[in-house]
């Protein structure tokens, strides 16, 4: 349209303006003078902003007045209409109309160009604009209503502000066809919105190429075109592409790496379309990048500004690359089992170490992970009555079948020439006609498309092998192949290329690349990072010293490319082959976890359970599911039970339980940290592992956590502290937001606290509102447990109350009003087995005392459970750890490393399980520390 003739955003009455508001005086005397004048700065600032880059005219406040009303019209038909799920109906509104448009200046983008399509603003530009404002108000206005809970802070008020601010900038400054040319992008969300509000499965892969096109491609073409005009919208624009990145990681991680249910595309069909996805797109960034440094004016900020565009370049490479690694780490591992792919060829934990401890006997029954059934045979060099080698990924298990086959029907010189050295020529002629007239179907048809994996040398085959391939190339390189070849230790140094190896091995950003190749899943190499020196150390160690041990099998092979007759597996040495084939039928394999193979046996059945380092990467409720089924179905008398670990200590607190012993034993692997062993304890009830709680989530919507906010604000403001009030004015709102600020409650209660043991007694100390009895309510029904919940909150107390009889736990529950420190209410509390406080002993000032009644309180052989806040061990000192200490009493919240130095100093308790970890603070960059505590009274 032509110029206006007056300012935009005026109408023939004149302008319509926020104007600032009225000043009312200075801030309140308990919030101090600086504090009040930085508020006063921010206000005036902010309100100059809104003043000079927010006018609308009475049309426009028309419109965005209209579309309010049809969004709440079209809201509340579709709710007449009872599609399954209301959150997306306002998103689907919004999308289908704006998508419309955006198809149509899109269009009109491709015919004229870029120069016109953003340059001819009209009245429908701005229009489309003031409508999508008037759709974000209404998305968190509605949304506050009906479903609170799914506005979250980033992806609902953060997201949908940032919009209306952008929106608001290009109506002052007439950008809006900017706006109306990029809601070309909202094509993959009225997709996703058709799909959502029927609650239907969504179609991933048009989704996902729609999203990448649009909204990582072109976005980032137009707010390249779009800098010329506005470095602001420039900026936003960079903001949205960030967060369009981060979609777009999710979008790659879950649907077109893991949908194996929707075989559409082949495996190699998806990572080509994934890697030139990346391809395109670091290209199209880096051309639109130098046409926009190109065409910058070469004057004195040329040159930062030329840097700057790099940066940003250089930036998104790395978030990309993140993708990429991303889906790397988290899917590598389990892809390869779900296309039946070797990930270990030789086994990695050294079975000498097994036997020093097991003291495996002929009526044993073994239980154990095939991996490349290395250690499977080796125990069967030790004659156990049976072994049941489980595994999940059909191709290890098609190793150890081809395994046991070629030492049924072939000589030792056979066996060893094929599994020793790869021998090609000797498999070609023994597989046909020996070896696969014993194998079941599914292995002869695996080993039939495999056979190439000998042909290339089976010491280098799977994942594993590639691994070894590539970290010991410099090794080769530099002549260690043949010192380890002839078994000469290496001398001073070793060379540039050996102590290059050394260098890389201690780089710790680099495991996280090699980690997967190797079979080790990035949740065991998190074991790492808190002690990360320790396993460098290690690894130096293992190059230095463990490699020239005699017999040292486990790097011979990997270094060398075969086995020598003198050093490898025992159950390659000529001595053990005909013990072995007397033997071989008493191996069993299982397709499977471990827990399953367990249950398969039956109960008493297994005598030694060998779990390998499987549970390095789970989470703690599959070990206790996993756990409990083994334990379940093992010799209570004559079971014991080994794993190792990468972590320096037991990993985690269901292991914990188990009591077991490390096994302070040299082994010639040097990879994991920690071995354990430990018979079956008891009391020990395995089926508490199962139990569960009510998988209830208290979710606040954003506004109830700004009200929790500034009450806890007001509290800490306040010269005088009231408790009782300051929790008695949050009411229902006061679970959902320490949901996610007081973390790692469902752990202690669920896992941490040895239920095993079955309870008879539990006293809560400072329950708060009972939120710890719903993770664990199956737990206090299957044990019978009478629960005393204490608190010095009436209100809180109250809302206790109506969870107990909400869960059915009336008669199994008594509730106590006041304080852990007066004498009168410890009389009315008796010895109890279990003795739990949760975020609650950082806000008592006599805490000692409080540890006192608390520990008094527990029965010999009872155990004491805490979780709390506190400063990180080892750095106390430092300067985040001082702010949280400060930012935290502010409202009443005390860190003190008293607490945890008290508890291990007490000689009537023995430590079970203690760790520390950090998590975020909502709203907040703040990362606090708090510690989980479980220890058991002396008998």
């Amino acid at each position: 349209r032509d110029p206006p003739a007056k300012p935009s955003g005026t109408s023939l009455e004149g302008p319509v303006e926020f104007v600032r508001p009225p000043s009312h005086g200075s801030a309140p005397a308990s919030i101090g003078p600086p504090i009040a004048m930085v508020a006063q700065i921010a206000m005036e600032q902010f309100t100059r902003f809104v003043e000079e880059n927010v006018r609308f005219s009475q049309e426009d406040f028309a419109i965005l007045g209209l579309n309010m009303v049809g969004c709440a019209f079209f809201y509340y038909f579709m709710l007449l209409l009872k599609l399954p799920d209301h959150s997306w109906y306002l998103t689907l509104y919004s999308s289908g109309v704006t998508s419309f448009f955006g198809v149509y200046f899109f269009y009109h983008l491709v015919k004229d160009g870029f120069a016109a399509a953003l340059s001819n603003e009209q009245d429908i530009t701005r229009y489309l604009a003031i409508f999508f404002i008037g759709y974000c108000i209404m998305d968190l206005s509605l949304g506050t209503l009906h479903y609170g809970s799914l506005v979250t802070y980033d992806d609902g008020w953060v997201h949908h502000f940032l919009y209306i601010v952008i929106l608001a900038y290009l109506l002052h400054h007439n950008m809006t066809p900017l706006f109306a040319v990029a809601l070309v992008e909202e094509l993959p969300i009225v997709l996703l919105s058709i799909f959502e509000v029927q609650d239907k499965r969504r179609p991933s892969l048009l989704f996902g190429v729609l999203y990448y096109v649009t909204r990582v491609v072109f976005h980032t073409v137009l707010i390249y075109k779009a800098y010329p005009m506005s470095r602001f919208v420039f900026v936003g624009g960079l903001g949205l592409l960030l967060w369009h990145v981060e979609v777009f990681q999710g979008w790659v991680r879950g649907y077109l790496m893991r949908s194996h249910a929707r075989q559409r595309m082949s495996f190699r069909a998806k990572l080509t379309l994934m890697f030139t996805m990346l391809i395109s797109q670091i290209g199209t960034h880096a051309f639109v990048a130098y046409e926009v440094v190109k065409n910058l004016p070469r004057d004195a900020n040329y040159a930062p500004m030329a840097v700057l565009h790099g940066l940003v370049f250089v930036y998104f490479l790395y978030r990309f690359g993140v993708v990429v690694h991303d889906v790397y780490t988290q899917n590598f591992i389990m892809t390869s089992i779900g296309r039946k792919k070797i990930i270990y060829n030789i086994s990695w934990e050294d079975p000498a170490i097994d036997h020093t401890v097991m003291h495996m006997k002929e009526d044993d029954v073994v239980l154990t992970i095939s991996s490349a059934g290395c250690n499977v045979l080796d125990y069967l060099c030790e004659g156990p009555k049976k072994i049941i080698a489980v595994d999940m990924n059909w191709a290890q298990l098609h190793v150890l079948e081809l395994k046991l086959a070629g030492i049924r029907c072939l000589t030792w010189k056979q066996f060893f020439a094929i599994w020793g050295r790869s021998d090609f020529k000797v498999f070609t002629e023994v597989y046909k006609s020996k070896l696969r007239p014993l194998l079941a179907k599914e292995t002869a048809e695996f080993w039939d498309q495999n056979t190439h994996l000998f042909r290339d040398n089976f010491m280098y085959a799977g994942t594993s092998g590639l691994m070894a391939k590539i970290l010991c190339m410099p090794l080769i390189w530099s002549g260690v192949r043949e010192k380890v070849r002839n078994r000469t230790p290496i001398e001073g140094k070793g060379g540039i290329l050996f102590q290059l190896t050394l260098k890389i091995c201690s780089i710790t950003s680099l495991w996280s690349v090699f980690a997967p190749l190797g079979g080790v899943p990035l949740e065991q190499l998190n074991l790492l990072s808190r002690n990360p020196q320790v396993f460098v150390e290690r690894l130096v160690e293992v190059l230095t010293t463990r490699i020239w041990k005699p017999n040292n099998y486990f790097y011979y092979g990997y270094i060398v490319g075969e086995f020598a007759p003198d050093c490898c597996p025992r159950y390659l040495e000529e001595k053990n082959f005909a013990i072995m084939k007397q033997r071989v039928d008493r191996v069993k394999v299982f397709h499977g976890t471990w827990a399953q193979g367990a249950e398969a046996e039956g109960p008493g059945s297994i005598t030694i359970a060998s779990l390998l380092d499987s549970m390095d990467w789970m989470p703690p409720t599959m070990i206790a599911e996993n756990i409990s089924k083994v334990i379940a179905n093992m010799d209570r008398k004559k079971g014991r039970i080994f794993w190792r670990s990468f972590a320096d200590r037991v990993h985690s607190p269901v292991l914990a339980h188990i009591k077991a012993d490390l096994v302070d034993t040299y082994d010639r692997v040097g990879w994991y940290l920690t071995q354990f062993i430990g018979p079956v304890p008891e009391p020990y009830d395995p089926a508490m592992l199962e139990c569960t709680g009510t998988d209830s989530r208290p979710v606040n919507s954003f506004l109830d956590d700004v009200a929790v906010m500034a009450a806890m604000a007001k509290q800490g403001l306040a010269s005088k502290k009231d408790v009782r009030a300051f929790y008695k004015s949050q009411g229902k709102r006061y679970d959902g937001f320490r949901e996610a600020l007081l973390p790692g409650r469902d752990l202690l209660m669920q896992h941490a606290v040895p239920w095993v043991k079955t309870p008879k007694t539990w006293i809560s100390v400072g329950c708060g509102t009972a939120r710890d009895i719903e993770f664990v309510t199956g737990h206090v029904k299957a044990a019978g447990t009478k629960v005393i919940l204490v608190d010095l909150s009436d209100a809180l107390l109250d809302m206790a109350r109506q969870r107990v009889i909400d869960l059915g736990l009336q008669t199994q529950v008594q509730l106590v009003e006041g304080d852990i420190n007066d004498p009168k209410i410890r009389k009315q509390l008796p010895e109890a087995d279990l003795v739990t406080c949760s975020y609650c002993l950082t806000m008592i000032p006599k805490w000692k005392d409080a540890l006192k009644s608390m520990l008094d309180l527990v029965k010999p052989g009872g155990n004491l459970a805490l979780i709390d806040f506190v400063t990180r061990e080892g750095r106390e000192s430092n300067w985040d750890q001082k702010l949280y200490k400060w930012w935290f009493a502010m409202d009443g919240v005390y860190f003190n490393r008293e607490h945890v130095d008290w508890l291990r100093a007490q000689k009537s308790l023995s430590t079970i399980w203690y760790s520390e970890e950090e998590s975020r603070v909502p709203y907040t960059p703040y990362y606090p520390t708090h510690y989980l505590y479980v220890g058991e009274k002396a008998k």
